[in-house]
């Protein structure tokens, strides 16, 4: 009787232990299981707070953008302005020069004036000097210039080589109707033909056309819808990059390719 107590009380001691024990095992998966999940909500919070932190400051980057681009367009527009008139005045005893000799060569009107699309498709007349005979479409209906184009004046070559029949263009651009520097202004009918071979094309009527643009300079005179769509690259990436230091350097790039005829016809 006395070995099977001893026995009973070893047994009982035992259990009590191992109760003890997955008690205690119980007990520190829980604190585990607490830290752990006391862990994961710590990093949601501060994931939360990055992504909050994060959208905060590209939403005041995106506002300070749109201010940038505001200031930039409206000096942009101030610069035109400026330039329009002082370049009218300055530019006149050309423009007398021009009209006489033009008149010397062929009859005709002293200016070219056709409808072109402009900022958001708005039509309106844009001006040159004349450098074809008056009635250069009346056969052919609307067609771009091409290579050696008998319809082209002997002096009409000249001012196409130098450029200087966009000269009249500054009456646009101090109308508003155009800018110095953006995309060359393209002719409806023809604007009607391109949307039909190439997408986006109206993408770079977002910005006002201009007398010289990053097309012009980088690409020879477009005389077909392949032409047009190496030069809508070219206008899209002005579009996308506009800035003063891109437009000084178009300004200046198109200075030396009017003194080298570059890129006319």
């Amino acid at each position: 009787m006395t070995k099977r107590k001893i026995n009973g009380k070893k047994i009982g001691l035992v259990v009590l232990i191992a109760l003890n024990v997955l008690i205690w095992v119980a007990l520190i998966r829980v604190k585990i299981a607490s830290a752990q999940q006391s862990y994961v909500a710590t990093e949601a919070i501060n994931l939360v707070e990055l992504i909050t932190l994060s959208t905060g400051n590209a939403l005041l980057i995106g506002i300070f953008i749109k201010i940038a681009k505001r200031g930039f367009f409206a000096f942009k527009r101030m610069f035109d302005f400026v330039t329009a008139c002082v370049g009218i005045v300055v530019l006149f005893p050309f423009f007398v020069i021009i009209g006489i000799l033009i008149k010397i060569d062929s009859s005709g009107p002293l200016f070219f004036r056709q409808k072109r699309a402009g900022k958001d498709g708005e039509i309106f007349n844009i001006w040159k000097f004349r450098t074809m005979r008056p009635d250069a479409e009346i056969e052919t209906g609307p067609v771009w210039a091409a290579e050696d184009d008998p319809r082209i004046t002997r002096i009409g070559h000249f001012l196409r080589k130098s450029h200087l029949d966009e000269l009249p263009q500054l009456i646009n651009v101090f109308k508003g109707e155009m800018s110095i520097i953006g995309p060359c202004p393209e002719r409806p009918v023809f604007i009607e033909k391109i949307n039909g071979s190439i997408p986006n094309y109206n993408e770079r009527l977002k910005v006002r056309p201009g007398i010289t643009g990053l097309a012009q300079v980088r690409y020879r005179y477009g005389a077909s819808i392949k032409d047009a769509a190496e030069k809508l690259r070219y206008d899209l990436l002005y579009i996308k990059r506009m800035c003063w230091m891109l437009d000084f350097k178009i300004l200046f790039s198109t200075i030396g390719k009017s003194l080298s005829g570059e890129g006319a016809r």
